[in-house]
């Protein structure tokens, strides 16, 4: 059972497996034996052993009645991956031409906006807000303002490549952070010399003591909230990204408070120590 599986995992039907393996077992033989040992219907086992050759696992001796011979696993499996992978790579290529032409084509559909339109969505378990983060950097046209939890490395480092997309296309990224977010200078630093420094021009960063709540404004007309569990402040419950140019405009005059009230963090020159005179004045 475990070999039949296998089979019909890397691509052959069940009726093409079980063939398969009845041939393995017997040699050459002709179609009723295997029709009645892989228990192949008779009037789709020769189907069956047609398509099985045209994979490449059997022979067919063109006699009457025919006869079928197995060939051998490891030139047939072989064989039939490298073929696979030719057609998957055949595929992605066609694949991804036409993306790129429905990128270029539907950019330009005119999108009719509602004035004081509001539309929200929710992320509530870890893997639906990793995706919302990163639509959030997918889909930023102009500025980023956030004020991520403290507890949030996991996500920002899955996060590092769209970010650095953003920063390629010229978005402008202000974090306002924690002292406890101190392990972001080394996790940036990790990433490479040359994406370090796209890191160090793209986005400007500052230190606050405390905030109230975390929060983002994106292209000032959409906020995320993040929502702290009421018995684990250190986790997030769920995060909410509303499409409300009023309430942004609102928060966004609150993070300039709190962004004018904070102190430059230098991702390069920033010291270990700084950070302590920083948490202890």
């Amino acid at each position: 059972m475990q070999k039949k599986r296998l089979l019909q995992d890397i691509g052959l039907t069940a009726y093409e497996a079980a063939a398969y393996l009845s041939l393995l077992k017997f040699g050459v033989c002709g179609a009723n034996i295997i029709c009645r040992d892989a228990d192949v219907p008779y009037g789709k086992i020769y189907t069956v052993l047609e398509s099985l050759a045209g994979k490449g696992f059997i022979e067919v001796q063109v006699s009457r009645p025919k006869k079928f011979r197995a060939i051998d696993p490891e030139m047939a499996l072989s064989s039939f991956f490298e073929r696979r992978k030719v057609e998957i790579e055949r595929e992605i290529s066609v694949l991804e031409n036409s993306v790129r032409e429905a990128k270029q084509i539907l950019k330009n559909v005119p999108i009719q906006k509602q004035k004081d339109e509001i539309f929200w969505t929710t992320a509530v378990t870890e893997s639906e807000i990793r995706k919302f983060a990163i639509s959030v950097y997918g889909e930023v046209k102009q500025s980023v303002c956030l004020i991520p939890p403290t507890f949030a490395m996991p996500i920002v480092s899955s996060l590092l490549p769209e970010i650095l997309k953003a920063i390629d296309r010229g978005i402008k990224i202000r974090l306002l952070i924690s002292p406890r977010f101190t392990a972001l200078s080394s996790l940036l630093s990790r990433q490479g010399e040359e994406k370090f420094d796209k890191f160090k021009k793209g986005m400007e960063i500052r230190l606050a003591e405390s905030f109230n709540s975390c929060f983002g404004i994106i292209d000032e007309n959409v906020v995320v909230l993040f929502q702290l569990h009421p018995h684990d402040s250190d986790r997030i419950l769920s995060v909410v990204k509303i499409w409300d140019t009023g309430l942004a405009k609102n928060l966004g005059k609150e993070f300039e408070l709190l962004w004018n009230g904070g102190v430059e963090f230098d991702l390069e020159k920033l010291s270990k120590d700084e950070f302590s005179s920083f948490r202890n004045r």
